[in-house]
């Protein structure tokens, strides 16, 4: 049985400190044998890390291994995981990122192994639930359409409305809320051999990994496991990131990725930079944000094609879409409509 670490970033969660303690015991009680959980702390100030490690304390079986990590600064999704990614098992041929806001299905690391090992796939995602009901799917795998919208498959439907939460299938990126990889993958074809890379932050990281995957004929793919519930974005949304690093994100990837319409995105990023520019001056500070969010995410993606290369998204399965919404987007507010299910 292959030697996995579970690593799991934690970051002022105090004010849902039910759900924490939920994905630590979640972990805890993996129906695996042949783990370790790597628990990295982001400086947090709010006495979550003194409950979380009170807990894991108390309630840690005997054959589980758990190191506890705590840094001096809050260094993000892509900075705590990376720390954690270096504090790894040698042995350990694979490697998975949750979240804290995510309790994990007691067999899904068992499955995911299973598909992984009968497979030559570097990195998956499985069946994600929105609510503890297990009422609405939050995800099956991701894929990105021509304009660089995320979108979930399956995302919002019921289990029996969604036929492709019940099949095998290659997608565009694996879901950073419950993601599992090779270790040998990110070592040969990472960034500078570690999954993510620390000026992003947050956001798109796990879009970032998977297209370098690709782009190097590895494969992503989703398999039909439940592989928990994920509560949504809880960290993010109870610090206030949810309102910067989602559109810094989404410039990042409009620089570093390319698509057939690459060269006309320096119009669009000029229109939205332009707008934002004249809102912050005239109508709301709160613009002011947004404009700083564009600006920094698309000369950080300028900066990391020219370290890394540019990424294509077509080594990748994705959404194709028509040349006028594409053309449309440059130049009108609108969202590509585009849904998989």
């Amino acid at each position: 049985m292959p030697k996995v670490s579970v690593i799991w970033l934690n970051y002022n969660s105090y004010s849902f400190i039910d759900v924490v303690l939920k994905s630590i015991s979640s972990l805890l009680n993996l129906n695996y044998s042949n783990f370790e959980i790597i628990i990295v702390d982001n400086a947090s100030t709010d006495g979550s890390f003194e409950i979380i490690t009170k807990y894991v304390e108390l309630n840690k079986p005997s054959d589980v291994k758990v190191k506890i990590i705590r840094n001096d600064k809050n260094l993000g999704y892509t900075g705590g995981n990376n720390i954690g990614w270096e504090a790894r098992d040698p042995e350990s041929k694979y490697v998975v990122f949750i979240n804290n806001d995510v309790i994990a299905h007691p067999d899904s690391l068992a499955h995911f192994i299973d598909y992984m090992e009968s497979s030559e796939v570097a990195a998956a995602n499985g069946l994600l639930y929105r609510d503890e009901q297990k009422n609405t799917i939050y995800g099956a795998g991701g894929y990105l359409d021509e304009w660089l919208t995320s979108i979930l498959a399956c995302g919002g439907n019921t289990f029996d409305m969604c036929q492709d939460a019940k099949k095998e299938r290659l997608i565009t990126y694996a879901d950073g809320a419950y993601l599992v990889a090779r270790v040998d993958a990110i070592r040969k074809f990472g960034f500078n051999g570690r999954p993510f890379i620390d000026e992003v932050f947050m956001y798109t990281d796990d879009v970032m990994l998977s297209l370098r995957l690709w782009n190097h004929g590895q494969k992503v793919a989703y398999f039909p496991i439940e592989a928990g519930i994920h509560l949504t974005s809880l960290t993010a949304r109870k610090t206030g990131a949810i309102s910067y690093y989602p559109l810094r994100g989404r410039f990042i990837t409009h620089a570093f990725i390319k698509t057939r319409y690459f060269r006309l995105k320096y119009f669009y990023y000029l229109r939205v930079k332009m707008m934002l520019q004249i809102l912050c001056m005239f109508i709301s500070k709160k613009y002011c944000n947004a404009y700083s969010a564009v600006t920094d995410g698309y000369n950080l993606g300028r900066k990391l094609a020219k370290l890394y290369g540019y990424l294509s998204l077509y080594k990748a399965p994705y959404l194709k879409l028509d040349n006028f919404t594409l053309i449309s987007r440059i130049f009108l507010p609108i969202r590509s409509m585009k849904k998989v299910l």
